[in-house]
Order: structure tokens, then C-alpha cells, then sequence
């Protein structure tokens, strides 16, 4: 494989896990289909393994995206699926997931496909925008009802 393939294959399994499956996931809920919610201790690791193997070993290559996609849906669940994390939850699990799931890539880069692996650990940024997203969605939500307490105790006191 050339080493513009390489990138581009590395980058589309990021973008596949870090994109394409959450939309899916959207996708599939806003058309009445909810994928099983496995609880976060359980998914978090089986879906780390799955992406390391699915990126690692060659003989996995040739179904890595249809796993990597249907793992990744799974892996989304407790983020966007019906029964989700708490806020915080949700914040967490995505920053305690985010260096594992970069580990292939590092591997790569370690074993001397540099440009693969930073392109596969790019191509997963999404997942720390999305807590960043998350995270700062949370603090407003709970700045505005502070907020409201707050007023709610003023005008009683009035």
C-alpha cells in the first residue's frame, strides 16, 4: 500500500469511528431503530480492543470498516443512544476513551508508519471536540440554573 493509501486508509477509520458512526447512530434512532445500550464499563473496553485489533492486524482488514462502524455505533450508545451517561458521565467516558482508542496510532507511528498513525489519531479528534462540546454545554446548563435558583430565592423572599 502507498503511503498516501496508508494515510487516507488510517484518517477514513478515524473519521468512520469518530463521524460516520455517532450520525449513524443519530440516524438510525431518528428512524425508530435504538441499538442495544451496553453499559459504558462493558463497551469503553470491548470497543478499545476492537479498534486496536481492527487497525493492528492485517487479516482484519478487509472487514475492518463494517466492524469498525458497527462498533463504533455500540461505542456511541452511551453517549447519544436513549438510555445515556449523566452529562458528566458522558464527558468522561469520552476523555478516558480518547487515549486508548489513540493507542493504534501511536503503535503506528512507533513502528515506523508516522504518517498513518497521525493521520488515524486526527481523524479521531471529533471524539474530543464532542466532550469538549459536552463539557461546556454542561457548565452553561448549569450556570442557567443556578441562575434561575438563585432568582427563584430572591422573588420568594420579596
Amino acid at each position: 500500500m502507498s503511503a498516501f493509501a496508508q494515510v487516507a486508509h488510517m484518517a477514513t477509520d478515524g473519521l468512520l469511528v469518530s463521524v460516520l458512526a455517532p450520525l449513524l447512530l443519530l440516524l438510525l434512532r431518528a428512524l425508530g431503530v435504538e441499538p442495544p445500550t451496553l453499559p459504558a464499563v462493558v463497551v469503553a473496553p470491548g470497543f478499545v480492543l476492537l479498534h486496536a485489533a481492527v487497525t493492528l492486524l492485517p487479516p482484519l482488514a478487509g472487514v475492518a470498516p463494517v466492524l469498525l462502524l458497527a462498533g463504533g455505533v455500540l461505542f456511541w450508545t452511551p453517549v447519544l443512544g436513549r438510555r445515556r451517561l449523566s452529562p458528566a458521565g458522558r464527558i468522561v467516558y469520552l476523555f478516558a476513551t480518547m487515549p486508548a482508542l489513540d493507542l493504534p496510532g501511536v503503535w503506528l507511528v512507533a513502528r515506523g508508519d508516522g504518517p498513518g498513525g497521525i493521520a488515524m489519531v486526527v481523524g479521531m479528534l471529533p471524539i474530543g471536540l464532542t466532550a469538549l462540546a459536552l463539557a461546556w454545554r454542561w457548565t452553561v446548563d448549569e450556570e442557567r440554573r443556578a441562575a434561575a435558583e438563585e432568582s427563584a430565592h430572591e422573588t420568594a423572599r420579596s
